[in-house]
């Protein structure tokens, strides 16, 4: 049996259902809708294309973690698992922001809570972009290094861990640029957005470069997994570099891309005659 023909069955056969995980995601998907009737009545609110958006971000979830992809990337593929990061951090996330409407969290950065100046003087201040940049892209690179990689798969609880700092991290470096709340903490102006996509690209490029460059296998925790399904192992590092680098790196210059041309757009109707 070739390798496709092993993964084509592991994808229809390994299926599963994780009751922790499972609870998890009906709590977000309940709080949510919950949140939507209630607040959306109490504002007289109403709700258009967002709750797809939303739940759509929700499903991709659920298959980063439900799905065979988890059994992959936890005991065979690094590949798998990069596909599954990628998931957490480029899709989820944005998907998220773009179904959350902003009434439906702007109370919680309302007054009288005491702690809604400081975010609100944070937003507005210089250190809420570099922390939505540098928070994330630290976090990402550090626990990218072998030793912390293959430890992390030691306990499950520091795994699933490691995923939802991922998630959360994910949702506040998309915040610049996906915001919910702009008057509490703004988006960047378009030019600065395709500057934050720019630099975006730049850690995904550096750690995955070094993974795929790499002679040897680097995470001893897919030495011996991928060669189960038929896959080597060294192969399977390089795809999974790939992933990160080519993929991660691709997806904001196409980003960056897209903001551009809004961007130009806008400014040739603000001319005079434009």
């Amino acid at each position: 049996m070739s390798a496709w023909d092993q993964l084509a069955a592991f994808w229809l056969t390994q299926w599963d259902v994780h009751p922790d995980r499972s609870l998890l995601l009906a709590g977000i998907g309940l709080a949510y809708v919950v949140g939507l009737g209630l607040r959306g009545r109490l504002a007289h609110e109403r709700v258009g294309t967002q709750p797809v958006w939303f739940l759509l971000g929700l499903g991709l979830l659920a298959l980063a973690v439900q799905s065979p992809l988890h059994h992959l990337a936890d005991r065979y593929l690094f590949s798998a698992h990069m596909v599954q990061h990628l998931l957490l951090t480029l899709v989820v996330p944005p998907l998220f922001l773009m179904g959350t409407p902003g009434w439906l969290v702007r109370p919680l950065f309302d007054p009288p809570w005491f702690g809604a100046p400081l975010i609100r003087r944070f937003g507005k201040s210089p250190a809420y972009t570099v922390s939505a940049f540098v928070v994330f892209n630290l976090l990402f690179s550090f626990i990218h290094l072998p030793t912390l990689y293959d430890a992390a798969f030691s306990n499950e609880l520091v795994h699933f861990t490691a995923h939802a700092v991922f998630l959360v991290t994910g949702l506040w470096t998309w915040m610049p640029l996906l915001s919910p709340i702009p008057e509490v903490l703004p988006r960047l102006p378009l030019p600065g957005q395709m500057l934050y996509c720019f630099f975006q690209t730049i850690p995904s490029t550096l750690v995955g470069s070094l993974v795929t460059l790499s002679d040897g296998v680097v995470y001893q925790h897919y030495g011996v997994g991928p060669l189960q399904l038929g896959v080597d192992p060294l192969a399977d590092q390089q795809v999974g570099g790939l992933l990160m680098w080519v993929v991660g790196g691709t997806f904001f210059l196409l980003l960056m891309t897209v903001l551009f041309f809004i961007w130009a757009d806008r400014e040739q109707k603000a001319e005079p005659g434009g």
